[in-house]
């Protein structure tokens, strides 16, 4: 493991705790056996730590829905997986984080830019599917792009932490999968 990748780990830890208004740069070198100079060899300040950790996270997230669609041949199988495994990582992210709304607030308030390039990178990958649908016979739409843009903004109830929170995954992967079904009829060939 390299250092970037120590300092990420021991930072999500202890963001996901505490908090990034109560983790300290020194805690977080404690915590990964680092000097604090350490750190800011690495990143310019504890902001910049916690939009990484973001990072870090949406890249995992979006990871783990492309494998699960890659693993499946049918492109409506593809779609149910890629919104599922992304439904269930991050389902299981926000119940053991409580600080991780504070992490994601905090993006959105003062890095939206990074969002807005990680719904690009989903929509992209929707996108991916819809034309493997499409190919296969499964899917009619004229315009994968704008379609996945479509179908990523229909699913943001899935991303709200609020929600990721507060309500059973099995109600959540229920409900999912009554959209899905709505997508399917609406983009069924």
């Amino acid at each position: 493991m390299d250092s970037v990748d120590a300092i990420l780990q021991a930072a999500e830890r202890r963001f996901f705790e505490y908090g990034p208004k109560k983790s300290t740069m020194a805690e977080i070198a404690a915590d990964c056996a680092m000097s604090v100079g350490n750190l800011y060899r690495h990143f310019t300040s504890k902001e910049a730590i916690v939009v990484a950790c973001m990072e870090r996270y949406l890249t995992e997230r979006l990871r783990i829905g492309i494998a699960a669609a890659e693993a499946c041949d049918d492109a409506l199988d593809a779609l149910r997986a890629f919104a599922q495994q992304r439904l269930r990582f991050a389902h299981a992210r926000f119940a053991s984080a409580r600080h991780l709304p504070d992490l994601v607030a905090l993006v959105d308030a003062r890095h939206r830019d990074v969002l807005n390039a990680f719904d690009r990178r989903v929509i992209d990958a929707l996108r991916v599917i819809l034309e493997r649908g499409v190919a296969q016979g499964r899917f009619s739409c004229t315009d994968p792009a704008r379609t996945a843009g479509d179908i990523h903004h229909a699913m943001l109830r899935y991303n709200h932490p609020v929600t990721l929170r507060e309500t059973p995954l099995a109600v959540l992967q229920e409900d999912l999968d009554r959209l899905i079904g709505l997508f399917y009829r609406g983009l069924h060939a």
